[in-house]
């Protein structure tokens, strides 16, 4: 479960940095997307997590990038606070279907 491995190292780092930085959540979401969008199939242990995990990465990536800020960027900071939130906790929670299967695959 190679790409299992990466993509909980991946998710945990990010998550990580949410959770103790003073960034706006708006930036945390940002930083979490960005560190995860690249993830592919593999990092993921069934269908259901891998949907959920593209419908986090369409949503924030949903609005034209303007000048030097990405489509993640540009989405992320116009979200309200409510908003950018439940993605981190859809993030998180993503994250725990991560860690559940690398725990049972390096039992």
């Amino acid at each position: 479960m190679h790409g299992g491995d990466y993509g909980h190292e991946k998710f945990f780092s990010v998550l990580n940095y949410a959770i103790g930085s003073t960034d706006s959540v708006q930036e945390r979401l940002f930083g979490v997307v960005s560190g995860v969008c690249h993830l592919e199939r593999d990092s993921f242990p069934d269908d259901a997590t891998w949907e959920r995990f593209e419908a986090l990465l369409a949503d924030n990536t949903k609005r034209a990038a303007r000048g030097d800020e990405g489509t993640i960027e540009a989405t992320t900071s116009q979200m309200s606070n409510e908003e950018a939130a439940k993605w981190l906790q859809e993030a998180l929670s993503i994250f725990t279907d991560v860690a559940e299967a690398y725990g049972r695959a390096n039992a």
